[in-house]
């Protein structure tokens, strides 16, 4: 059986995830989901595979979230995208590493213990007005803060302050562009959704208003999307490329391997697709 782990936070399979699920029955392969933090963990013990697609409320409990994966991993137990590239993409700092390898991503700085003077002095150095600062770990857009130095008297770092976190300059075109997010399976690519933000918003999420709609994307905007899965520890079996469409190429935002969102209700065809690449791959 393929088991495809949601949370408790949403223990229910998404219209995506039902469309999915009932792709990879009709390929003749018996498909199930379970919360990775709820009861029934027994289901992931004679699992087949098991992707973590719907694993939505890790941010509260990551080290939890890590131990789960690690037990999976000395169990034997197959993840369709490897345990050491989950723990990767886990943490943010991947995008230090798809920098050093050459690809854009935004400015972003590694802070072991994030405080507004450190940051402050940061912002001061680069020369920048705003920034955003980010949970080391952590989905959705939650616990992500705008600061702006002219506000600095007003800066309330909350749980951020004392705790890892990673600072990147902010881009604001990304209110006028929005986002474009595109979907690989084992490689290859399958589908793009494009994600506006409505006025005033800087956050590409679901809960703050965007719209989304299938999109074409033209050859080179995939290829440009391929290099930075070219660039992961391993090839991704599933992955969602999340980042800037501009005038001078892609700029990622987001490298999804562990829960992107898959969109298939918006494309029709798209789980099915999916389901023969994956059943195929196993």
């Amino acid at each position: 059986m393929i088991v495809f782990a949601t949370c408790n936070r949403f223990p229910e399979p998404t219209p995506s995830l039902d469309l999915l699920l009932a792709a990879v029955r009709a390929e003749g392969v018996a498909a199930g989901w379970a919360a990775w933090n709820g009861p029934g963990q027994e289901i992931f013990a004679t699992a087949e595979a098991v992707l973590p697609v719907c694993c939505w409320d890790y941010q509260g409990e990551t080290e939890r979230f890590r131990a789960w994966i690690d037990v999976l991993e000395a169990r034997g137990i197959r993840l369709v995208n490897s345990a050491p590239l989950l723990r990767w993409n886990l943490r943010k700092t991947y995008l230090l590493d798809l920098a050093a390898a050459g690809l854009a991503v935004p400015t972003s700085f590694h802070l072991e213990a994030a405080n507004g003077d450190a940051i402050e002095e940061r912002l001061r150095r680069e020369g920048w007005e705003s920034a955003v600062l980010k949970p080391v770990s952590g989905q959705g857009g939650e616990g992500v803060l705008k600061l702006d130095l002219v506000n600095r008297a007003s800066w309330q770092l909350g749980a951020h302050q004392g705790q890892e976190a990673i600072l990147q300059a902010f881009h604001p075109e990304i209110g006028g562009l929005g986002e474009i997010t595109l979907l690989f399976v084992d490689g290859v690519f399958s589908h793009a959704i494009k994600r506006g933000l409505p006025p005033g918003e800087w956050r590409a999420n679901h809960q703050y208003g965007v719209s989304v709609a299938p999109v074409l994307a033209e050859p080179d905007l995939i290829a440009a999307a391929r290099r930075y899965l070219d660039a992961a520890p391993q090839m991704p079996f599933y992955a969602r490329v999340d980042g800037i469409a501009g005038p001078d190429g892609l700029m990622l935002m987001e490298l999804e391997a562990i829960e992107p969102y898959f969109y298939f209700e918006l494309v029709p065809g798209s789980a099915e697709r999916f389901a023969r690449r994956l059943t195929g791959h196993l």
